[in-house]
């Protein structure tokens, strides 16, 4: 059985110290979900794991948080926080954002220009999104085609339900 998590919520320490409320570097990359993720941050949003999969397109948020602390020095800021589910349980999910200080120091930096650029190049890229499902699916048909063979089914094939 796993450790029970604590039930109170800690804020945790930023990678290199509470102290640093500088801002980190922007990326040269505008259409990337480190980009969003780094621009829904600077918007005061507070993000999880399942928000950035509706919200961002990816279910890597504390990768992608990890890389803009390493990579570009940001100080993110993450807690614990207790999510209900629909199966009855209640999950711990971890929670992202930024200190006001660093996004007021970035904004004055020049950040919500390269926001608005972030934005608008992830909407062209959206654009795109249609096409890029039905590309998947082709590519799962014919990776499917590929593996099955004749007789050997699926491991719920042939059950009842």
């Amino acid at each position: 059985m796993k450790n029970a998590r604590p039930t109170k919520a800690e804020s945790s320490v930023t990678r290199q110290g509470a102290q640093i409320i500088a801002p980190g570097g922007l990326p040269a990359k505008l259409n990337t979900v480190t980009a969003e993720v780094l621009c829904r941050l600077l918007n005061h949003e507070r993000l999880t794991s399942l928000e950035a999969v509706s919200e961002a397109s990816t279910t890597r948020l504390s990768a992608v948080t990890f890389y803009l602390c390493e990579a570009h020095g940001w100080a993110i800021e993450a807690t614990d926080k207790a999510a209900g589910c629909r199966d009855g349980r209640v999950a711990w999910v971890s929670e992202y954002w930024l200190p006001a200080e660093t996004i007021a120091r970035a904004m004055a930096a020049g950040a919500g220009e390269w926001c608005t650029s972030v934005r608008a190049a992830r909407r062209a890229r959206r654009a795109h999104a249609a096409r890029a499902r039905r590309e998947a699916d082709r590519a799962n048909a014919a990776r499917r085609a590929r593996r099955e063979h004749p007789g050997q089914g699926g491991l719920f094939e042939g059950c009842a339900a």
